[in-house]
């Protein structure tokens, strides 16, 4: 990125994912690039514009990650132990910059304070789940064909439990507040899917 305009979104986006869309005030994005008012209004009309911009970059970037992440997935087991890895790095996050590593799971917990103000991103995100899902079965697929696996599991139904396990890691925070026992927690869930399916 380059220039005040991507200075401005990434900087915002960065705040929007640690603070929540609605608590960050203009100033706090003036702070956080060291701009003016009227430098941010030359460029954007208001925060919701510079969200829209955020979201959209974040989402092709991660779904250019993960389709790079997947070309070099071969087998369920190196799916479960990327994912988990994926999911750990939650516990020492710090992104500086919109194209480093940022956790998905960061990014649904702000969609989920903004997505019913911009029913768009509703789009988006399930656009991304459709896409994520589809790579996940091939993954599956290839783990039957394999025998890593069982035959008789069903393809769509083990993706679609293995996705939702990561989501369910929100919950885990959000109620123990402490990321140690979700990602136990998550990490746990996963093994034992695993152990379910794993041919014998």
């Amino acid at each position: 990125m380059s220039g005040t305009r991507d200075t401005i979104i990434e900087a915002a986006f960065l705040l929007f994912l640690k603070k929540g869309f609605k608590t960050v005030t203009l100033t706090d994005l003036e702070k956080a690039v060291g701009m003016t008012k009227g430098t941010f209004y030359y460029h954007f009309l208001n925060k919701e514009e510079v969200l829209k911009e955020g979201v959209t970059r974040y989402y092709r970037m991660l779904n250019s990650r993960r389709a790079e992440e997947m070309s070099r997935v071969h087998s369920l087991r190196e799916f479960v132990d990327l994912t988990i890895h994926n999911l750990e790095s939650i516990g020492h996050y710090g992104a500086k910059r919109l194209d480093s590593d940022i956790p998905e799971i960061l990014c649904l917990s702000l969609m989920v304070e903004v997505i019913s103000l911009y029913p768009e991103f509703k789009q988006m995100v399930s656009d991304t789940k459709i896409s994520w899902m589809s790579k996940l079965e091939g993954v599956i697929l290839e783990a039957k064909r394999a025998k890593e696996i069982r035959d008789d599991v069903d393809t769509s139904i083990l993706a679609k439990n293995l996705l939702n396990i990561s989501i369910g890691l929100i919950n885990y925070i959000v109620m123990h507040q402490d990321i140690s026992y979700a990602l136990s927690s998550v990490r746990y869930q996963y093994e034992q899917l695993y152990s379910l399916v794993k041919a014998r």
